[in-house]
C-alpha cells in the first residue's frame, strides 16, 4: 500500500472510532424497519428499507437509485461511486430483507425495537444481514470524508434474498455487459463457532418445496368416520418421516449419486477439528446430541453433505382445546441443502416420484416447487481475497478460517455466471447471533471492527 493510502485508510479508521454512536444509531435505525420479504404486508415497509438506504448512500456521495425489477416485488438498491479511469472496482453485495419474527413471544424484547443488553444489539436483522452492509457503507463514508476513494464501487442490495427472489438474478442477467468490476464482495457470511472470520470455499443451493396432501373436501368428525375415511395428516406425516431414516440419510432415490467428495487436505482439517467444533455447536445452541449421517464427521455433514429438513407442517386444529376432526387437508414446508454437482431438478423429479409413492390410498399429493438455487464454488487465491484476509488480521488479530458454509446465498450462481470477477463470501455475523430465530443479536464491538476491517480492505484494494 502506498504512503497516501495508509494515512488516508488510518484517517478513516480514526473517524470512524470517533463516530461509533452514530454508527449504532444507523443501524438501530436501519433494523427498526419491519423489511419482512415473506409478508406481502410488509411490502411497503421492504419499501422503506430501500429508500432508506438510497438516502444514506447519496447522503456519502454515491449515485444511489431504487430499482423495481419485478412489478410488485421488494426493489433493488443500487450505489455507485464517481468513476475513475485506471482504479479497480469492486462491487458489494447485501440484503435489506429479513425473516419474519415469529414467535414473538420468545422475544425478551420487541423484535423490530433494537435494543443494546450487555453489549449486545438485539433486533430482527441486526445480523442477518443488515449490520454487515451497513458496516460497509459506514466504511466507505469514513474513508470518503477523509481522503478520496482509491477504487471505484458498486453496492447492490436487494430485498428479496430471504425468499430467494427473481428481481437481482433478473437484473444482472439483463444488465451484465454493463457490470464489469474486479471483484464480488457477497458480505452476508459470518464468523465460525470459535470467534475466526471466514472466507468461503463452497456455498450449499437450495431446494425448498411444500408437500401437500388432501383427502375429504371437509374436515370431517373423527368418531363418525374415524377408521374409514383418509386422513392426510397422517399421511404427510408418514411421507415426511420416510424421507429420512434412523441413521440420517435422505432416502430419495438418486439424491447422493452426484455428490462431489471432500479433498483429502479437507477431510484431514476435518478430522483435527471435529471433537472442538461439536463442543462448540452444542454450546451455542443447547442441544444436547447431533444428528445426521452416522457414517460422517460433523463438520463433512454441515458443509459437504447435503440435507433434508421439514421447516413446519400445518393441518387440522392447532387452536386451544379440542375439536376432533379427520382434516382435509395437510402441507409441510421441506428445504434441502445441496451441494456442489447436485441436480435440483433432478432431485425435484426424484422426490415427487417418491412422494406419490409413500402416499396412502384415498389421499391426493403434490409437490410444490418454492424456490431452487445451485451450490457454489468459490476460490480463495484471488489478490482480493488476500486483502481481505490481510484486513481481517490487521482488524480481529486472527487469521481467516476457510469453510465450506451450510447456508445459502441464492444469488451468488447469478453473479458467478453472468460477472465472472472473483467471489469473496464472508461476512461479520457471529456463530451465536440467532439468525433466524427470536432474539437475533449481535455483539456491539463487532459492528465497530467489521467497519474497520472494511475499512482496511476497500481502502487497500487491488485490480484483478
Amino acid at each position: 500500500m502506498s504512503t497516501a493510502k495508509a494515512a488516508s485508510v488510518e484517517a478513516a479508521l480514526e473517524r470512524a472510532r470517533k463516530h461509533r454512536q452514530q454508527d449504532l444509531d444507523d443501524l438501530i435505525e436501519e433494523a427498526s424497519i419491519p423489511s419482512v420479504s415473506a409478508l406481502p404486508e410488509r411490502r411497503a415497509d421492504c419499501r422503506r428499507n430501500a429508500e432508506w438506504l438510497r438516502g444514506r448512500f447519496a447522503r456519502i456521495g454515491l449515485d444511489a437509485q431504487v430499482i423495481d425489477v419485478v412489478a410488485g416485488r421488494p426493489p433493488l438498491v443500487r450505489a455507485d461511486s464517481p468513476s475513475r479511469s485506471g482504479r479497480p472496482h469492486l462491487t458489494i453485495y447485501g440484503h435489506y430483507d429479513v425473516q419474519p419474527p415469529d414467535p414473538l413471544d420468545l422475544w425478551e424484547s420487541p423484535p423490530f425495537e433494537p435494543e443494546v443488553r450487555g453489549g449486545r444489539l438485539y433486533g430482527r436483522g441486526v445480523a442477518d444481514s443488515k449490520s454487515n452492509h451497513l458496516a460497509a457503507l459506514k466504511a466507505v463514508e469514513h474513508l470518503a470524508a477523509t481522503g478520496e476513494l482509491g477504487v471505484d464501487l458498486r453496492f447492490l442490495i436487494e430485498g428479496e434474498e430471504e425468499v430467494s427472489g427473481e428481481a437481482l438474478p433478473k437484473y444482472l442477467r439483463e444488465t451484465s455487459d454493463h457490470l464489469d468490476t474486479d471483484a464480488v464482495l457477497l458480505w452476508d457470511g459470518g464468523f465460525d463457532e470459535y470467534g475466526r472470520p471466514t472466507l468461503a470455499t463452497a456455498l450449499r443451493g437450495m431446494l425448498y418445496v411444500e408437500i401437500h396432501a388432501t383427502g375429504a373436501p371437509v374436515d370431517l368428525h373423527s368418531g363418525t368416520y374415524g377408521g374409514v375415511a383418509p386422513n392426510p395428516a397422517n399421511t404427510l406425516a408418514r411421507i415426511v418421516g420416510e424421507l429420512k431414516d434412523r441413521d440420517g440419510r435422505v432416502t430419495i432415490p438418486g439424491f447422493y449419486d452426484d455428490v462431489r467428495k471432500p479433498s483429502d487436505e479437507e477431510l484431514r482439517a476435518w478430522r483435527e477439528e471435529d471433537g472442538r467444533y461439536v463442543e462448540a455447536v452444542q454450546s451455542i445452541t443447547g442441544i444436547r446430541t447431533l444428528e445426521g449421517e452416522t457414517d460422517r464427521l460433523a463438520l463433512e455433514r454441515a458443509g459437504s453433505r447435503p440435507t433434508l429438513d421439514v421447516n413446519g407442517i400445518l393441518s387440522g386444529f392447532v387452536g386451544s382445546g379440542q375439536k376432533t376432526v379427520i382434516p382435509s387437508s395437510a402441507f409441510a414446508k421441506v428445504s434441502m441443502r445441496l451441494v456442489p454437482d447436485q441436480d435440483w431438478k433432478k432431485i425435484l423429479a426424484s422426490l415427487t416420484a417418491h412422494v406419490a409413492k409413500l402416499s396412502t390410498p384415498g389421499v391426493d399429493v403434490r409437490v410444490e416447487l418454492l424456490s431452487a438455487s445451485p451450490a457454489v464454488l468459490a476460490g480463495t487465491d484471488s489478490v482480493a481475497a488476500g486483502a481481505l484476509r490481510k484486513a481481517f488480521k490487521e482488524t480481529f488479530g486472527k487469521d481467516t478460517a476457510l469453510v465450506r458454509v451450510g447456508g445459502s446465498i441464492p444469488v451468488a450462481v447469478d453473479f458467478q455466471e453472468t460477472i465472472k470477477a472473483p467471489l469473496l463470501i464472508s461476512g461479520i455475523d457471529e456463530a451465536d447471533t440467532a439468525i433466524h430465530s427470536p432474539n437475533e443479536r449481535l455483539t456491539v464491538e463487532q459492528y465497530h471492527l467489521g467497519i474497520e476491517a472494511l475499512i482496511r480492505f476497500i481502502g487497500a484494494f487491488p485490480a484483478r
